[in-house]
């Protein structure tokens, strides 16, 4: 019997082919789109939980005496707390910074991103697997080193690397000591080397190295590296974090107390919850992910409704075929697992090739969210299951219905007339049209919004001129260079690749700064004039040369920039922001010119306000800028050419950098490409939620003419009639647009609502966004019109343009 279903089944697919592949097509692409999304679900969802330890394991929070959280600390935080608490039973600090990199003997240098610096200790709080090497006594011993697989065939291809050296900067030589396994892709930081966390003092000068080490071990105010703590088994971490007042004044000295605050962020936590600055890697949402899911969902319900709705209305065409199997015998039972097999074969073959479609799908998943998602470790048992139930639902959905409707007419009733759905099946079908519509026009309006967010990002002004700049930084460093200091015999280096640069063809000027600007400052403890040192001001600070402003098109608005005709400047000259004015309460601009500044020790008068420029991102708002010039700080150097010759002028500057710093790895990057990859986030959900519109709409859409065949199938003699009495096609196309119109302007306006509560949510992560204009919506609404017409326009001109006579004379 079961057999039989199934053959019958096939049959009656074979038959509607439009039906079966307007189904097909909506089903198989929903499903392929939930699969994605759900992996990429449980991938979010699944970070730090390869480690044994992670309902243990904690790393600190800080919130610094500015209000600012950051996910960096204090290094001598780790054994005042390990000291001070019985609760915890173990810390470990991290410092990750660029390395310029060759293997002892080799002149092949690379620059290494993700070099962390570390404690011993960090073995006993991570699960990190080693692969090769002695494990006793890991990174206890000083210029050793840890390095990953990659690392390992990087550098030592098929040789055995324990023994062997990496050379640091071009003069430290680290040994080999283990190799372990790639940390996870789920893992919120990812290191390619680990090193005795004691050696980051050998990566500077020895004048700089000395004022590392005499500062950072008392400095409980500096956001260094990460502190990560193992608690005891069944500590409290409520109670650490009630103590940590106490702490601080027992272990530091009061002149660092400035009502900075230090909490436990468990890690399973960083990469959903996480709203700190320093995070070494990208952090994401559970909002965003609420998002994904809810997209994901009813996309599929879109898909679901489909396939309900055409099952449904197919299922009327039927009822004098089941009239006939009930007279032969068959009893109702029978009747209804024949339908449910039709759906369960539908069903299961659109999964089949739904995980066949997500196959060829999964590598484009994983360039728009930069992730390495492979097929066949995604696919398991739970996954499995999960689709085995969701079958299971569709099948009763979708045939359980049809199946109970249609047989519960009687027999003869059944072969005597043509059963019509009653007003209230008219009633749901219709109402799950408009749910589908209210969705599609949802979505549209959505990602219309998310996309002029995107291009106002890349379009404001910035306060400065971001294109056609390279920049290069100095030193093999990543984290604030707040103690940097240069040996005249560096600067007179850099002063001869500057001249050797400025004279190539296409460079317009050159400068140099702590950073490019756009992409952060360093907050430092001031004191302007009106305050005192209680008052605990930390402000964004930036150090730059004579050419800064010049070279970024930056406009002074009163007094001066600094100026090489003023030999003081570099010891005692300030330039401030606009912000600054409002924020110290000095008045005008010309008010401010003669202000003091005391910012840590440096004293000095400021000597020209500078318009407000984005330092930061524009996910930060503007705030007081303090600008010196200083050239200690200086870490970057900005490259201004013209034309269109940048790749020429790339070649040259790697050529003339690798002649006068031949220890350190040439590295350059387009402002305008550092500037945009601060959104890199935001730019993958916008091309994701653009992806599902389009395949939302497309499953709406083939619902939608699904439903316009079945009605002029149905509508068929009454059109004959009418074009018989002499109506004619204008009136024959109103008569099937009319009540699609109706449904698409009541989906649209339950749409408005429910997309402009999402959208507000999600530009308030922005400081600075675009509005929710009533044009996007009109715009939308235009959209999804014209493809819904355009849907609907091929049967409904087929249907007024058919012979009558053919519509009379057939039953």
């Amino acid at each position: 019997m079961l057999k039989n279903f199934f053959k019958t089944a096939y049959r009656n697919i074979v038959k509607n082919k439009v039906y079966a592949a307007i189904n097909f097509v909506g089903l198989t692409t929903g499903l392929a789109l939930c699969l994605l999304i759900t992996v990429y679900l449980r991938s979010e969802t699944g970070y730090d939980k390869f480690h044994t330890k992670i309902d243990r394991l904690y790393r600190i929070k800080y919130v610094a005496p500015n209000g600012l959280l950051l996910a960096s600390s204090p290094p001598p935080l780790a054994s005042a707390l390990k000291s001070h608490f019985p609760e915890i039973e173990e810390t470990a600090r991290m410092y990750y910074r660029n390395v310029s990199i060759n293997r002892a003997g080799k002149t092949e240098r690379f620059e290494e991103s993700d070099v962390f610096f570390v404690d011993s200790t960090l073995f006993n709080l991570f699960s990190i697997n080693v692969v090769r090497g002695d494990t006793r006594r890991l990174l206890h011993d000083r210029f050793t080193v840890v390095i990953n697989e990659e690392m390992a065939r990087k550098y030592f291809g098929n040789d055995d690397p324990i023994g062997e050296s990496l050379t640091f900067s071009g003069n430290v030589q680290f040994k080999v000591i283990a190799v372990v396994k790639n940390f996870p892709e789920q893992s919120h930081i990812r290191f390619n080397m680990l090193v005795p966390y004691e050696n980051m003092f050998d990566m500077e000068t020895p004048q700089t190295a000395e004022i590392l080490k005499n500062n950072l071990s008392i400095n409980f105010i500096i956001s260094h590296g990460f502190t990560y703590v193992l608690l005891r088994p069944g500590a409290n971490p409520g109670s650490v974090d009630a103590g940590m007042d106490a702490m601080l004044k027992k272990y530091a000295k009061p002149e660092v107390l400035l009502g900075q605050k230090f909490s436990l962020t468990p890690v399973s936590d960083i990469h959903l919850r996480s709203e700190m600055l320093a995070e070494p890697r990208p952090t994401n949402s559970w909002s965003t992910l609420y998002l994904f899911a809810g997209v994901g969902i009813v996309t599929l319900l879109i898909a679901c409704i489909n396939y309900i709705n055409l099952s449904t209305a197919q299922s009327f065409s039927r009822i004098k075929e089941i009239g006939v199997r009930k007279i032969l015998g068959s009893m109702r039972y029978q009747l209804i697992l024949q339908f449910l097999a039709e759906s369960f074969l539908f069903s299961a073959v659109s999964m089949m090739i739904a995980y066949a479609a997500f196959y060829y799908a999964l590598p484009l998943l994983n360039a728009v969210t930069d992730k390495n998602l492979i097929f066949n470790e995604v696919i398991d048992s739970k996954l499995l299951l999960g689709t085995g139930i969701l079958v299971i639902l569709m099948t009763l959905m979708a045939g359980g219905y049809p199946s109970y409707f249609v047989t519960r007419f009687e027999s003869v009733h059944s072969l005597k007339t043509y059963a019509y759905a009653s007003s209230g099946d008219q009633y749901l079908r219709k109402s799950l049209v408009v749910f589908q519509l209210c969705i599609a026009c949802m979505l549209l309006s959505g990602s219309l919004l998310i996309v002029r967010q995107m291009s106002f990002l890349e379009t404001r002004s910035l306060g400065f001129e971001k294109e056609k700049v390279i920049t290069i930084p100095l030193y093999s460093q990543n984290l604030n260079s707040i103690f940097a200091s240069t040996d005249s015999t560096y600067r007179s280096r850099l002063q001869t690749f500057r001249d050797i640069v400025e004279r190539q063809s296409g460079v317009i000027n050159t400068a140099l700064s702590s950073a490019a600007p756009g992409l952060g400052a360093t907050y430092r403890n001031t004191v302007p004039e009106g305050f005192t040192a209680e008052d605990n001001i930390f402000a964004a600070a930036m150090s730059v040369d004579y050419d800064f402003v010049k070279s970024y098109g930056m406009e002074i608005i009163a007094g001066r920039a600094f100026s090489r005709d003023f030999p003081s400047d570099e010891n005692n000259a300030y330039v401030v922001n606009e912000s600054a004015l409002k924020e110290f309460k000095w008045g005008t601009p010309q008010q401010a010119i003669g202000k003091t500044i005391d910012k840590e020790g440096k004293k000095g008068a400021v000597v020209g306000v500078i318009k407000d420029f984005n330092f930061a991102s524009l996910q930060s708002p503007m705030s007081a800028l303090i600008i010196d010039l200083n050239p200690d700080q200086f870490a970057t150097l900005s490259i201004r050419y013209s034309g269109n010759n940048a790749t020429a002028i790339l070649d040259q500057l790697r050529r003339d950098w690798n002649t006068v710093f031949p220890e350190k790895a040439f590295e350059s990057t387009y402002l305008e490409e550092q500037l945009r990859g601060q959104y890199s986030n935001f730019e993958n959900f916008s091309r994701i939620i653009q992806a599902f519109t389009g395949i939302a709409v497309l499953i709406a859409c083939l619902g939608v003419y699904g439903l316009v065949l079945f009605t002029v199938q149905n509508k068929f003699k009454e059109i004959g009639v009418r074009k018989v009495l002499g109506a004619n096609v204008r009136s024959i196309l109103l008569l099937i647009y009319r009540d699609f119109a109706l449904l698409l302007v009541i989906g649209f306006v339950l749409a408005i609502p429910v997309s402009w509560f999402l959208m507000n949510k999600w530009l308030s992560n922005f400081i600075y966004h675009t509005d929710i204009s009533p044009l996007t919506y009109v715009f939308s609404l235009v959209l999804v019109v014209l493809i819904v017409s355009l849907t609907i326009s091929y049967q409904a001109i087929k249907a007024a343009l058919g012979n009558p006579v053919n519509a009379l004379r057939t039953e």
